[in-house]
């Protein structure tokens, strides 16, 4: 038998593998499970090594040999090793499972994969979830853990901005949100709690810049946040959040309403988070605040048509909010 595993999510690919070796080693207690990692070597040595893991005996049990990062052998190694599956192939071996993961992009021009997608008996491939793709996506991912558990339509579109396509952390925080409220429904409140709390500071602070005119170092703190994020997007879909939160605030207050809990009632938002705005929000005139959402709007429908690159997006909100 040969499996082959392999996509961009590598997430998601070695989360499979893992389920792999789990199963093998459930349904043969006995079996022999090998795993050979080819990534920084891949030489003759390491890979001799690989396949006389493969032989089998008289009395031989169930063998499972995982090979990743395959296709970084040398190219006498190679050779080789397609020689071994070559015939590993014509003997159609019944107890021995060769399981082949790739995390990242394979190039279907290589010799050892145009052999694996000829011969391979199953093969998966993940792919980070796309944008459109996100809520049911999400969705399945928590029904998995929590059959019973749900979000608000506000904290999953939250939650989508949080964290993009990145199913690591995607995994992480579901779990987390699952213990804290098992079998619920998650709210705004409960994903700003539990998610978004360093990342909404991050933005907050950002934005205070700007309204200090401090351009300089809220470019700075957006490009750290970068470092840890998705990309740009997810960013600036958090910075639309943050300021159409900056609007709901400015309008009350431009009515003469000044008590953040007052505020907090009316747009149901904690009392602490109004009292953060108010100080921000007095040195953003609504104009100002309008032509920020109107921005980012228009980068949102640029990004999507692949017409704007995604860094000079951020720098023109920067520079023109």
């Amino acid at each position: 038998m040969i499996f082959f595993v392999h996509g961009e999510d590598d997430f998601l690919v070695n989360k499979r593998r893992g389920i792999l070796q789990k199963s093998f080693l459930e349904h043969s207690p006995e079996g022999e499970l090998f795993v050979f990692d080819f990534e920084d070597q891949g030489t003759m040595d390491a890979v001799k090594k690989s396949v006389s893991s493969c032989a089998s005996g008289l009395f031989s049990s169930k063998k499972m040999i995982v090979f990743l990062h395959p296709f970084q052998l040398e190219e006498g190694a190679e050779h080789f090793f397609l020689d071994f599956l070559q015939a590993f192939v014509v003997k159609n071996e019944k107890d021995t499972t060769l399981l082949f993961v790739e995390p990242g992009k394979i190039k279907k021009t290589n010799t050892l994969v145009k052999f694996l997608l000829k011969h391979r008996d199953t093969e998966e491939v993940f792919t980070k979830p796309e944008a459109r793709n996100m809520n049911e996506y999400i969705k399945t991912r928590l029904s998995s853990l929590d059959a019973k558990a749900q979000f608000s339509r506000e904290a999953l579109s939250l939650f989508i901005v949080f964290l993009g396509n990145n199913t690591a952390r995607i995994e992480t925080e579901l779990e987390k949100l699952s213990t804290f409220k098992p079998g619920g429904i998650f709210e705004k409140e409960d994903v700003l709690l539990l998610v978004g709390s360093m990342a909404e500071n991050v933005i907050f602070e950002a934005l205070d810049a700007l309204a200090q005119g401090n351009r300089q170092k809220a470019l700075v703190l957006f490009r750290q946040e970068l470092v840890g994020s998705e990309g740009v997007y997810p960013l600036l879909g958090l910075c639309a959040w943050q300021v159409r939160r900056f609007l709901l605030v400015r309008e009350l207050y431009d009515r003469g309403m000044s008590q953040p809990a007052l505020i907090a009632t009316q747009i149901k938002v904690p009392p602490f988070v109004v009292q953060k705005i108010l100080g921000v929000v007095k040195h953003f005139p609504m104009t100002r605040i309008k032509k920020g959402l109107m921005l980012l709007s228009d980068f949102d429908t640029a990004l999507k048509q692949g017409t704007l690159d995604p860094l000079v997006a951020l720098d023109l909100f920067v520079w023109k909010f």
